[in-house]
């Protein structure tokens, strides 16, 4: 076989498939009535947390491992058996691209090497950011990466409180397991439906727990409730690459499950009663399942949907989840499968062997590696869809009398493919009727310039009220230092392109160690005004060794106004 494809998995919440008899009857459906009970506290406000708590504990480095590969027999043949360079992707485009991009506002540096003193004590990054207000009128941006987060407003200004300019992750949770570790893997939301922040890491050793703080105000330096769940078969999977999406009936997390940090169990799906973890109720419960059915080679690193609106999606709509599924198959499809969350009672996931398709151009993952100057290389992560899955109900798009509903919705996401040897961006944009849950290719795009050989991975795009797209992230090449790029397109821009090639800071050096290991993932993120982007990625100020810094960056299309 001289090519191998990939192809992406999807995943539907699905009202028919809710009991464990049926999940018996149907070899499609995977479904989980075990009721994860946390244990519940309610913290003081998080400005008066720090102010006894160290801005950084004396860990030492913590250089994570090399990352745990869910399909390893399978990357390990494409190393031996698939040559990159020979194989071009049937997207990428050389052509100029429109001019369209947003605007850079502001940008300013993070947590890393540079931010007040603070020294790196974990890698790599897992940087990511959200953004919303305090209540009173005031622009808030909270940035956490590995293992520390720090709170500004939308002009960079650092506000966490008495003088501490950041704060150890797990300084959220005063007791109980999770108040004892501070693990990494870390995601910063913000519910816009809420109005509310939902900061959540797991617990990396055992017994393994999702740690989540939910904001009681708009706030996000005041005070939280806080939820330990135990994790199913908590004494033996580990659950890795956490993540977190916001949908109005469930805050949903999954990751991927190793037993005993060795060969891959499946994909861990959680749904955590949203309703009642806003109501500081300590009667929320969670239900997980565990998407086995494949072994292996198969799915992995679910994206759930992700609300950037501030009103709730209608009624009845559940959330699509995208994974990605890779099987040394002929044909490239994106697979939806419908499953079904139902708080306190059970989580289903179906259409598990494949059987719901939906075709996307063909493609091949990127090397697992890109290059630097100086000769190292860094992880490109291409064998999984980078976060987030980004959704959105839009006005419909011509009107129809016979159409109770007539809008639509949209989803946004993206991962890293091969293009003659070099990584690029391939992204995505799904429609569908909002009475259906079979989302359809709108536009696809590989987004790459086939003469620099510049590699682009690393990605996160979003949308904005006006239709604008933007997207960042990682340039780098054995000649051009690792950089945080961004672009975009808007509304009326020929379908599958971006703009230009843009950068939020030139890099200054390159990584010499840490296993490879270079972000995992960022975010680009969307303000609940609709406009404002905000986005965050890694860069090094000098060539060295555990010596990362972040910049974060403020974006906006001129035509955008905010609501």
């Amino acid at each position: 076989m001289s090519k191998k494809y990939v192809s992406l998995l999807v995943v539907v919440f699905c009202l028919a498939c809710v009991t464990g008899m049926m999940a018996q009857k149907n070899p499609n459906v995977v479904t989980s009535n075990q009721i994860s009970k946390p244990i519940f506290s309610i913290t003081p406000p998080l400005r008066d947390l720090v102010k006894n708590v160290p801005q950084q504990l004396p860990f030492g480095f913590h250089q994570a491992p090399a990352v745990q590969q869910t399909k390893p027999a399978q990357l390990l043949w494409n190393a031996k058996h698939f040559n990159y360079a020979a194989q071009k992707d049937a997207l990428a485009k050389n052509s100029p691209q429109p001019p369209t991009i947003p605007t850079l506002e502001a940008s300013w540096l993070g947590v890393g090497i540079g931010f007040f003193g603070y020294s790196v004590p974990d890698a790599p990054t897992d940087g990511n950011l959200s953004i919303g207000d305090d209540g009173q009128g005031t622009c808030q941006v909270v940035q956490w990466v590995n293992v520390s987060f720090a709170v500004f407003d939308c002009a960079g200004n650092n506000i966490l409180f008495n003088g501490q300019h950041f704060a150890q992750g797990n300084v959220f949770w005063t007791t109980g397991p999770c108040s004892s570790t501070n693990s990494g893997d870390i995601i910063a939301q913000y519910d816009k439906m809420a109005h509310r922040w939902v900061m959540m890491q797991p617990r990396f050793s055992k017994p393994y727990y999702d740690c989540i703080a939910i904001s009681q105000t708009s706030d996000a330096t005041g005070a939280y409730y806080t939820y330990q769940f135990p994790t199913l078969n908590n004494t033996v999977d580990f659950p890795d690459y956490p993540k977190v999406s916001v949908w109005p009936n469930g805050y949903y997390v999954s990751h991927n499950d190793f037993p005993n940090l060795q060969n891959y169990a499946g994909v861990m799906l959680c749904g955590y009663d949203r309703v009642k973890m806003l109501a500081g109720d300590p009667s929320a419960t969670g239900n997980c399942v565990l998407d086995n059915s494949n072994g292996t080679l198969f799915d992995d690193a679910f994206l759930c949907a992700d609300v950037d609106d501030a009103n709730a999606p209608p009624t009845g709509i559940d959330p699509i989840c995208m994974g990605s599924v890779d099987n040394f198959a002929t044909d490239t499809n994106e697979y939806y499968y419908p499953v079904h969350y139902v708080p306190g009672v059970s989580i289903t996931v179906s259409c598990i062997n494949g059987a719901c398709k939906i075709p996307v151009a063909a493609y091949s993952d990127a090397a697992g590696t890109a290059p630097e100057p100086g000769g190292n290389v860094i992880d490109t992560l291409s064998d999984r869809l980078m976060y987030r899955l980004a959704y959105r109900i839009l006005p419909a798009p011509t009107p129809n009398k016979t159409v109770r509903d007539n809008r639509q919705q949209d989803w946004l996401v993206s991962h890293a493919v091969n293009n003659g040897g070099v990584a690029a961006v391939r992204w995505y944009e799904f429609k569908a009727p909002i009475d259906m849950n079979t989302p359809a290719v709108y536009q696809q795009g590989t987004y790459t310039n086939n003469n620099d050989g510049i590699h682009r991975f690393m990605s996160s795009l979003a949308r904005d009220s006006a239709g604008n797209i933007a997207m960042s992230y990682t340039d780098t090449s054995a000649s051009v230092f690792p950089t945080i790029g961004y672009t975009g397109r808007a509304g009326g821009d020929p379908l599958g392109t971006m703009g230009p090639d843009t950068q939020l800071l030139p890099g200054v050096g390159s990584q010499t160690d840490t296993s490879n290991r270079w972000g995992d993932y960022y975010n680009m993120s969307l303000s609940n005004d609709g406009c404002t982007f905000v986005t965050t990625g890694e860069w090094y100020m000098s060539t060295a060794s555990f010596h990362w810094s972040t910049q974060i960056g403020k974006l906006k299309f001129d035509n955008c106004i905010p609501h």
